[in-house]
């Protein structure tokens, strides 16, 4: 008995000093290929590159999982089964905030509406696509970096939801670093930027080079 009542308070004190985790977690990020398909068994992607003058989103899909647990309800010593899974997460905005590392433009935090769905019994993490470059954030690099020009920024990324009974949700902040270049590509008079990026964007992301569509033959 001494032993019980010695490790109670040790028990809470330990408990008092640890952060709850937070209800939404991200893991890896991993680039999705050209049909927008996610390998979460290859190499995570540790941050990545985006050539402004070609390009004009950069997408990144990250590992989520909920933390949360539905809780059993018995009554005479059997559990209670059914009325949909109460603690699922809806994740409903996506928060960007842009810290530039050195010399570079100042970019203004961001949040953009979303939708995707946690479930709470989930064996396995989800897998959610996310634009990692806000319309200001893409205007002000538009702007101010010159051709020949590069600045790196660390993006931090948070999401933003809540349960199915109305409960506030949020994740854990991730700081992915992206290096934005213009190198003034430009494709020949009569051809076009190819979508052969990520999910079916332009090129310019990462290994995903920018290329140009060939001129249409003469028929004549």
């Amino acid at each position: 008995m001494k032993n019980f009542y010695l490790a109670m308070p040790l028990a809470l004190a330990l408990t008092g000093c640890v952060d709850s985790p937070p209800d939404i977690q991200i893991f890896n990020a991993f680039i999705p290929d050209g049909t927008c398909a996610v390998n979460q068994s290859g190499v995570a992607s540790a941050g990545g590159s985006l050539d402004i003058s070609t390009s004009r989103r950069y997408l990144a899909a990250f590992s989520i999982r909920s933390t949360l647990q539905p809780t059993d309800i018995t009554v005479s010593e059997a559990p209670v089964t059914g009325g949909g899974d109460a603690v699922g997460i809806y994740v409903t905005h996506v928060e960007l905030a842009y810290d530039t590392q050195g010399t570079g433009p100042s970019l203004t935090s961001e949040v953009y509406p979303s939708h995707f769905s946690l479930p709470s019994d989930a064996t396995a993490n989800s897998t959610l696509v996310i634009d990692l470059l806000g319309a200001g954030a893409l205007e002000t690099l538009t702007n101010q970096v010159a051709v020949g020009s590069e600045v790196t920024v660390n993006v931090g990324v948070k999401l933003i939801g809540k349960t199915v009974s109305g409960a506030k949700a949020e994740s854990n902040e991730i700081a992915y670093p992206i290096s934005f270049y213009n190198s003034g590509f430009t494709c020949p008079t009569g051809t076009f930027l190819l979508n052969n990026g990520p999910c079916g964007g332009t090129g310019g992301q990462d290994n995903f080079p920018p290329a140009c569509s060939e001129p249409p033959e003469d028929e004549t």
